[in-house]
């Protein structure tokens, strides 16, 4: 028969009663909860901004996101509390308790972010490059660093209560001045807290590195059926055909036969390719199936119904495309090559032959490039930024920047110039972000009297105007001065 006393609930119980019962230990979890919650916020927008937050992630990520930082937060402040009443009470206590607390509090703040754009303390830990690496985006850290917090809060409960004998043996002692270290079987069970913790922490660093045999989908889907969706009034119907003009944007390049040549590689499977877009409710038509297994001489064109079909595949020709961007920028300064495949526009492609899609990365000249048209490919990435996140095409480490980045490789191998590569990006990310390069035009249109066709490629992608602190400053500027209307709702998501 259990006794009722000795009953984890019941020890829980009382530690948290005994603690509460001094109002100031109110007063002091509610104070550190929200202080942690506005640090969970504040590590969140060095990487992205809040809408770009809901307008990159599913719902279902969002909820978890926000649920589980909000219990993260509290149970930090519980764990605190009960911790600082043990030292009150000049009990004697681990300091694993603290570690644990601490330790709960780093890790999920280094899954707080964005699944897209990564967390800003994920990289700098050492434990992956992007939230992409990780099989739950994240959220499995946070869940565990919640069990951790409950662990550390039973420690002190166990003090609090009185309802646990205090050992009197410790295995570290100081005899006299001098430290000694006592190992026996009334000793051991103190190391089980300090245990925990580690085995909590090689969990963690090991969690990018297990197989991913289930993987939740954390991003929004762009697709051509939202890209359609109507509009509210005349006037925005208007701007939004010029954004998006219904017959489409003619680029000055040809697919040539980089389809066929992807498919030999092995960086899409053909099956996989089609079964996307089958499930997505958009089966390939006979043009596109033509561009993927066959030589085509035919201009490239984007409009509202093949603009998801052009951005998985230049994703998979901008990934194995052979680029000193992928191999010497930006995308191996946190971890090197390794380090490259944790991001979302690596770990995301999922629709390859076989094996480890780095195995793809920069992996043949499939277009290749001159020294001049290197160059030329690194400016312009340099200066076209997405409001999915801060980052320039230079940088591409979510789908729409690897894809436009092999936009502009082929461009420059066919001979593209500068003002024609800004201007295809500007069309390019206009269908992939409809509602931002409809706030943006709106400002354009409102500020300087421009129209969406008048405001030069480079300027309207710049870093001020389309990365995601641009464009909300963009929407800011646009309330501020009562310009209010209301494109079609709809994202840029980051998955296949």
């Amino acid at each position: 028969m259990i006794n009722k006393k000795n009953s984890a609930f019941f020890i829980f119980q009382v530690g948290l009663i005994k603690t509460y019962s001094k109002p100031h230990y109110w007063i002091t979890t509610i104070a550190i909860a929200v202080n942690v919650l506005f640090f969970y916020f504040f590590l969140l927008i060095q990487k992205t901004t809040w809408d770009a937050f809901l307008q990159s992630n599913t719902s279902f990520y969002i909820f978890m996101q926000i649920v589980l930082s909000i219990l993260n937060a509290v149970f930090i402040g519980i764990a605190l509390s009960m911790f600082f009443n043990v030292l009150e009470e000049k009990k004697k206590t681990s300091k694993a308790s603290l570690l644990q607390t601490l330790g709960s509090l780093v890790f999920s703040a280094a899954a707080t972010g964005c699944s897209v754009c990564s967390a800003f303390l994920l990289p700098a830990l050492g434990i992956a490059a992007s939230l992409t690496a990780l099989p739950f985006g994240g959220l499995e850290i946070k869940f565990l660093s919640l069990l951790l917090l409950i662990y550390a809060i039973y420690e002190s409960a166990k003090i609090v209560s009185g309802l646990c004998p205090v050992p009197k043996e410790t295995i570290i002692s100081n005899n006299k001045g001098k430290l000694e270290l006592n190992i026996s079987t009334k000793t051991l069970p103190q190391l089980t807290p300090l245990l925990v913790l580690i085995l909590f922490v090689i969990f963690i660093y090991s969690l990018p590195k297990l197989p991913k045999i289930v993987r939740l989908n954390t991003q929004k889907n762009i697709t051509a059926a939202n890209q359609a969706a109507g509009t509210t009034s005349p006037e925005t119907a208007a701007l939004m055909k010029k954004i998006n003009p219904p017959e489409g944007y003619e680029l000055n390049a040809t697919y040539g036969d980089i389809g066929p040549q992807m498919l030999e590689l092995g960086v899409i499977d053909e099956q996989k390719f089609k079964d996307t877009y089958a499930q997505s409710g958009q089966p390939l038509s006979q043009e596109q199936l033509d561009i993927l297994t066959k030589k085509s001489n035919k201009k490239i064109k984007i409009t509202p119904e093949n603009s998801y079909f052009l951005l998985n595949f230049f994703w998979a020709f901008g990934l194995a495309n052979e680029s000193k961007i992928l191999t010497e920028g930006d995308m191996v300064n946190s971890g090197g090559i390794e380090g490259a495949g944790n991001f979302a526009s690596t770990g995301g492609w999922t629709l390859t032959k076989g094996g480890n899609v780095m195995e793809y990365y920069s992996k043949k000249a499939i277009v290749p490039l001159t020294e001049d048209q290197e160059k030329l490919v690194n400016e312009v990435s340099s200066n076209v930024y997405r409001p999915c996140c801060g980052n320039s095409t230079a940088f591409p480490d979510c789908n729409h920047g690897m894809a436009l980045l092999g936009i502009f490789e082929l461009m420059a191998a066919q001979g593209a110039t500068q003002s024609e590569m800004y201007e295809a990006g500007k069309y390019i990310n206009s269908f992939w972000f409809p509602q931002n390069a409809f706030d943006a035009a709106l400002y354009f249109k409102n500020k300087e009297k421009k129209e969406f066709e008048e405001v030069d490629g480079k300027t309207f992608l710049s870093n001020d105007v389309f990365s995601a602190f641009g464009a909300q400053n963009i929407k800011k500027w646009l309330v501020d001065n009562g310009v209010q209307e209301q494109p079609p709702a709809q994202g840029g998501g980051c998955g296949v």
